[in-house]
């Protein structure tokens, strides 16, 4: 029997709090839709099979745009990761739009990504393994492609100790849910499967994780950009990162990825500039 520690698991750094349930149709037992053609998979039932998906090249298309518009990462990089998900994937029998899904949604293809979860989740595909090869101390687009395959593959693989998962990857979680995309990605993401019928309920984890990264698979929600998918009402919140500058000549704050801005405050346990909070 595998023994899994639920809190070693990733989960997204972009938290959102917000007003109401889940747009869901009960009518129709089925998810409606929220402008932009974005949709709200909150059943596992819902949730959209790969025949819906679009392409890994359209993928790769409209994402890489926005992986060496960001001002950390080059494209040199960038393709490195592409070629690493690619490759990693085949290693683990998983179709590579799952995994690149989850790196945009993750960290945006960003190769620096900010540590997320109070200074626990790590690399590209932030995976909670500490000692995870990292970007940091290389200029822009000079990160070695085995950098950034590793962190794609402790993404994929997790890490394991004494013949069990401490830290289980993508790869663990289609094993343990039989394939199931969207009960794959609530593991992943929060570390256990809370309802596997509901994949809205997510404990301390992202609401809208799993329709998140579905509507990057159908194509609705493309590169750096978010949107709490199953989610109404205003945002009365902020995510595990705040203060950002958001001025127009800030790269990543006129790009609509300010979770990113460099020198951002963790909402939690962190202080503010000037030493306040």
């Amino acid at each position: 029997m595998l023994h899994v520690a639920p809190y070693l698991l990733s989960f997204s750094t972009f938290l959102y709090t917000v007003v109401g349930a889940p747009q869901y149709d009960q009518a129709t037992n089925g998810p409606s839709t929220v402008p932009g053609s974005i949709q709200c998979y909150r059943l596992a039932s819902d949730f959209p099979p790969s025949s819906q998906w679009v392409s890994w090249q359209t993928l790769i298309d409209t994402s890489r745009p926005d992986m060496v518009g960001i001002s950390n990462s080059g494209p040199d990089e960038a393709d490195a990761a592409i070629a690493a998900v690619q490759a990693v994937s085949q290693s683990a029998g998983l179709d590579p739009r799952i995994v690149f899904a989850v790196l945009m949604q993750e960290s945006s293809g960003k190769v620096r990504p900010i540590v997320g979860d109070y200074g626990k989740s790590y690399g590209v595909l932030q995976a909670q393994i500490p000692g995870i090869p990292l970007c940091d101390d290389y200029a822009k687009n000079e990160c070695p492609e085995d950098v950034i395959t590793s962190q794609i593959r402790f993404g994929v693989f997790g890490h394991d100790g004494n013949g069990s998962p401490v830290t289980p990857g993508l790869a663990y979680w289609m094993e343990a849910q039989a394939g199931d995309v969207g009960r794959s990605l609530r593991g992943y993401n929060t570390g256990s499967v809370p309802d596997p019928n509901d994949l809205t309920k997510a404990g301390e984890a992202t609401v809208s994780y799993v329709s998140d990264v579905a509507n990057r698979l159908t194509g609705a929600l493309i590169g750096a950009k978010r949107q709490a998918t199953c989610s109404v009402g205003d945002r009365v919140g902020v995510g595990a990162q705040s203060s950002s500058c958001l001025k127009p000549d800030c790269e990543e704050c006129s790009n609509g990825v300010e979770n990113h801005y460099q020198t951002s405050v963790n909402t939690y346990d962190d202080k503010y500039a000037d030493g306040s909070k």
